[in-house]
């Protein structure tokens, strides 16, 4: 049993190493573009994706602090979905 809940956090644990690489990495490509590749309208739109998730993970963040946060975050991703929209940052692959 203790075996079983040690090998999910171990690989929870390497999934959000994984996820926060990949962010990081995109985030320092975003700044490349916008300081140095500002005529490639695709890039400029990978860009601007990242940043608008970057923003999403700042309001994200704060909120998760709060009681009762699962609760808010399920009703603020459902209320997103009615206007087709996700409060929760898109994998971007460049």
């Amino acid at each position: 049993m203790i075996k079983k809940v040690l090998k999910s956090i171990k690989r929870s644990w390497k999934k959000l190493v994984i996820v926060f690489i990949r962010e990081s990495r995109e985030t320092k490509r975003m700044l490349e573009v916008y300081m140095f590749q500002r005529n490639n309208k695709e890039l400029m739109q990978f860009a601007n994706r990242q940043l608008v998730d970057i923003f999403k993970i700042l309001f994200l963040f704060p909120i998760t602090l709060l009681p009762g946060s699962v609760i808010i975050v399920t009703l603020l991703e459902i209320i997103a979905k009615a206007f087709g929209a996700t409060i929760f940052p898109k994998k971007t692959k460049f």
